[in-house]
């Protein structure tokens, strides 16, 4: 997960939240497109009140600035990458390869920005376990409230419950809805989906099945995009695009078909 700011030119434009996906070798960072774009994706409205689009994003992520101890542990600093988001007047952002920006998402090859960083993908510390999630089950979403920090760059974990079944789209789109209170500043949080297997059987995504005593699996379930009602005194219910959405896009980096999951 990492702190975004939108940038035009040196001015911060606004504050969002993100994170880093894996695929190929590649490192891309995964936000929402009107963060990138600075456009509301359902009205075209410009978002900042100063009338100027990002052209620019920052980023944060930890570097390491010790060797390790005799223990392993070595210490962190936060710092902050930014990149262009134009070459040659074309965006570097990546879209949904069928939908657009009628699909919230956007994502950012970054590989060459966090070399030597401690920059991990979602994607690759989440648990390998092959779970369905179902409505009403715990599910967090990881950002940045108001661009809060609390004290360290590190995301707040904000819990909802999933409130529609995923097996349904919601508006005919790949987009599901989490029953939480969630405030500016969380557009482009991951949002993960917590299963605790107790003494039962569970299969990994290589086939294999295994029975631990005790087991906890954090599930990417895809990506918060704001508000189903911004009303606060209506339903808090929150829009997240779902995780194949995700993988359809960073997959046509390389022009591959989407990986079955």
């Amino acid at each position: 997960m990492a702190y975004l700011t939108m940038y035009a030119g040196d001015r911060a434009l606004a504050t969002g939240s993100s994170f880093f996906w894996t695929h190929g070798g590649r490192t891309f960072l995964v936000t929402n497109w009107h963060n990138v774009s600075g456009y509301n994706h359902l009205t075209g409205e410009l978002l900042s009140p100063t009338g100027a689009v990002p052209d620019r994003l920052g980023f944060r992520v930890f570097m390491r600035v010790s060797e390790p101890d005799g223990e392993g542990f070595f210490e962190l600093e936060s710092v902050e990458r930014r990149i262009d988001l134009f070459n040659s007047s074309q965006s570097v952002w990546l879209e949904h390869p069928s939908l657009g920006n009628r699909v919230d998402v956007a994502a950012v090859d970054v590989s060459s920005a966090v070399v030597g960083s401690q920059a991990t993908g979602a994607n690759e510390v989440e648990s390998d376990a092959v779970i369905d999630n179902v409505v009403s089950q715990d599910a967090f979403i990881l950002g940045f409230p108001f661009g809060l920090i609390a004290n360290a760059p590190v995301p707040i974990w904000k819990r909802g419950t999933i409130a529609l079944d995923p097996s349904f789209d919601a508006d005919g789109l790949p987009k599901t809805l989490i029953d939480t209170a969630t405030r500016e500043g969380m557009s482009g949080s991951v949002v993960v989906a917590r299963h605790i297997t107790v003494g039962r059987p569970f299969k990994k995504k290589d086939g294999t099945e295994v029975t631990p005593l005790y087991a906890k699996h954090d599930l990417v379930v895809g990506i918060y995009s704001g508000r189903q009602y911004p009303d606060l005194e209506r339903a808090q219910l929150g829009i997240v695009w779902k995780r194949r959405v995700i993988e359809e896009i960073v997959f046509r980096a390389d022009g591959t078909s989407r990986a079955a999951v």
